[in-house]
């Protein structure tokens, strides 16, 4: 079972730790934005200038993750995690004016370290617990995320009664603090696969980069479908950040503008992705993935015509299972499919997707948002088309590797268990 593995269960519990975090820091920072702003355009922009922290770092932070310990750099991203959400809740709680910009600038910096973070958590994982336990991994981080996030939502709540909003932001970061030193205990298994910048001086590094980055390319040349799959990893996350930016709006149009309701919707989110996870043995499957990401774009197109709050909750808990087994099906293909030395390299290319994903397209959100909450869940719909076309293209075209057939320069690839 995988929980008896010391390292999945640290992973897994970091990872619900940091969650309850972001959890809380979702809702908090989008209801002291809107409470500021009164638009639901100035979330969707923090979105977007994270995606563009996103897209500034993650051509380097991958052969940089993979040419060092994973472990550290987590740890060390965490620390500077809570260091950034610190700056957001000062400014939030003493600022007078730009504090949209100001905390803008911070969600830059929070996406750069949130971004390395994440590439070293791929690579760690990928290392040490790989082969036919990917899968139920992979799944349980799903219920790890969306267990935190609840519990994160139930604490904003508490914190709500004797606070604000902007006084809760500080429990993400104890909760980053938490998650530093719960991975710093934590001693890996067995050694890493050491990258080329590891023994590049400065200035060789550079070219050492471009040389590490060639060689990933060249290795996936003849699979084009390999990098329509990590492109299709952004329609899944601009989903759910679509949904979390719309949230309050649709509470506040629909549901008599309760705090409360909000929260709850985010429940439901996060509940149907822990009920996927319970199901992934038949749902992560290649040939299914065309229909989970169908089935997001119904939900929003649904969504813009609904009134009904009950609907609202049944929609809301779809989307999260079908969200979810995206996520999962695209996060275990990828990981196993890179080989050792290039692990962190593709969770890069995988996150500099999702931010340029968020950069383009969140915008556009905001701009539908401002016209109408119909026009905005239609816009969701229409964004998630040509996902859903890829989807098609990748079950279709995309023929998983094994051991047998795909080599890596250093050593043999991990054997591929999709499903």
């Amino acid at each position: 079972m995988i929980l008896r593995d010391t390292t999945a269960r640290t992973m897994l519990g970091s990872m619900l730790v940091s969650s309850i975090g972001m959890g809380l820091y979702t809702l908090a920072l989008g209801q002291t934005l809107f409470q500021h702003t009164g638009d639901a355009q100035a979330f969707a922009m923090i979105f977007a200038l994270q995606g563009l922290g996103a897209v500034a770092v993650l051509p380097f932070s991958g052969p940089l993750v993979d040419a060092f310990d994973s472990r550290t750099v987590y740890v060390l991203c965490s620390l500077l995690r809570a260091t950034t959400v610190g700056v957001i809740t000062v400014t939030l709680a003493t600022g007078d004016g730009g504090v949209v910009s100001v905390v803008g600038t911070a969600a830059v910096f929070l996406a750069v370290f949130d971004n390395v973070q994440r590439t070293a958590f791929f690579k760690f994982t990928a290392h040490h617990i790989a082969g036919d336990r990917a899968v139920a991994f992979n799944s349980l981080i799903g219920i790890a995320i969306q267990a935190g996030s609840l519990i994160g939502m139930a604490a904003l709540g508490l914190v709500l009664m004797v606070g604000t909003a902007t006084q809760a932001l500080l429990v993400d970061v104890a909760v980053s603090l938490v998650a530093a030193l719960v991975v710093s205990r934590l001693r890996a298994p067995r050694q890493e696969s050491v990258g080329r910048l590891r023994n590049s001086t400065l200035r060789s590094a550079l070219p050492d980069m471009l040389r590490d980055w060639a060689g990933l390319f060249s290795r996936h040349r003849h699979e084009v479908v390999v990098f329509g799959m990590v492109l299709m990893c952004a329609g899944d996350f601009v989903y759910s950040y679509s949904l979390s930016t719309l949230v309050v709006p649709l509470v506040d149009a629909w549901h008599g503008g309760q705090p409360w309701a909000v929260s709850a919707l985010e429940g439901t989110l996060g509940a149907g992705m822990i009920v996927a996870t319970f199901f992934t043995r038949y749902t992560v499957r290649l040939a299914l993935l065309p229909l989970w990401v169908s089935m997001q774009a119904v939900i929003a197109l649904g969504l813009a015509f609904t009134t009904a709050p009950a609907l609202h909750y049944v929609g809301f808990f779809l989307a999260g299972f079908a969200n979810l087994n995206g996520i999962t099906l695209l996060l275990t293909l990828l990981q196993q499919h890179a080989g050792p030395l290039d692990k962190a390299k593709m969770a890069s290319l995988r996150l500099l997707a999702i931010g340029l994903g968020t950069a383009a397209l969140m915008p556009v959100l905001g701009l539908a948002a401002r016209q109408s909450l119909t026009a905005a869940f239609l816009a969701v719909a229409a964004l998630l088309v040509p996902f859903a076309v890829c989807g098609v293209w990748a079950a279709l075209r995309f023929r998983p590797r094994t051991a047998a057939t795909a080599k890596d320069e250093a050593e043999p690839r991990q054997e591929l268990t999709p499903a």
